[in-house]
């Protein structure tokens, strides 16, 4: 996982509670995408809570009736559970937990979309505190047929909180030599490598960079090509993508870290497996040998 993100999930256990019945129940499994950099990381996040609505089976016709979906601990006394097959059942989401306290939603969020945030946050604060930071929520299912997944996405401004998340990269090395000048051998790490998408997987923001490594072959110069280069690639194919790509000294770089703004990532969809190559040169006596960083971005 790359960047600002935290992923945190528990797995939601499926329990009879009292008022619901004889019926099989069905639970949540709670995602909490967390893109603050505020005080709530201080204290840890230990439930949600909300309400069920007035048409959930086996609970108050007025719509009152309380649930928590526990992170930690748990079960509560009110875990959160639904009637299986209970397509009626609308939830709303209204408060997160912390050891700071309970920080308040307005509005309140109404799970009545299945995988789907809202158009707009909510603002959450502690009681009578001024406002903390920006909430939205969505759930997996409507149907109930199985157990389900809350999924809540906070952040400290309201636009991170439209489905942004983070994507994580693969990364294959291969070289191409030429005239036995030996091929450079760096090693590549993205973990300071931040990279967000909107809810449909395209990139909206990228900041930090890629730091390669030496290994016992240096380079001289390097490139970052857009687009897919291996070990099949021909030699005058990595050349031209390689004077195409601007390329620049390592020695220029910043303790050998490649800007995450020179991948070309932005509006790029990586649901059709963004690939970009750092092409890696040594030169002895004018004949050039390569390695191929091939990294794919996956959301």
């Amino acid at each position: 996982m790359l960047g600002r993100t935290a992923l945190f999930s528990v797995a939601g256990l499926a329990l009879a509670l009292a008022g619901c019945g004889t019926g099989s129940d069905v639970g949540p499994r709670v995602e909490l995408i967390n893109n603050t950099q505020s005080a709530l990381t201080a204290g840890p996040i230990l439930s949600l809570t909300g309400t069920y609505g007035a048409t959930c089976n086996g609970r108050n016709a007025a719509g009152t009736d309380p649930w928590t979906a526990s992170l930690t601990g748990g079960p509560a006394a009110d875990e959160l559970s639904v009637r299986l097959n209970d397509a009626d059942c609308i939830l709303t989401f209204n408060n997160v937990v912390s050891t700071d306290g309970v920080y308040i939603g307005n509005p309140a969020i109404a799970l009545n979309t299945a995988d789907t945030y809202k158009a707009t946050a909510s603002a959450f604060a502690l009681a009578a505190g001024p406002l903390d930071f920006y909430g939205n929520a969505k759930i997996s299912s409507l149907l109930f047929a199985s157990d389900f997944t809350l999924t809540l996405l906070i952040s400290d401004t309201p636009a991170l909180t439209q489905g942004n998340k983070q994507a994580t990269t693969a990364t294959v090395s291969a070289t191409v030599v030429v005239n036995t000048v030996p091929a450079p051998n760096y090693t590549v790490l993205f973990t300071p490598f931040e990279l967000e998408v909107d809810v449909d997987n395209v990139v909206q923001f990228v900041s930090g960079y890629a730091q390669l490594a030496a290994g016992s072959v240096v380079g001289s110069d390097y490139a970052v090509y857009q687009g897919a280069l291996t070990g099949a690639s021909t030699v005058s194919e990595i050349e031209a993508a390689f004077a195409a790509s601007t390329p620049a000294l390592l020695s220029s770089l910043t303790t050998l870290q490649v800007p995450a703004t020179g991948f070309g990532l932005i509006a790029s969809d990586l649901d059709a497996s963004t690939q970009r190559t750092i092409i890696i040169r040594n030169v002895v006596s004018g004949v050039s040998s390569y390695q191929l960083l091939l990294i794919t971005f996956i959301p």
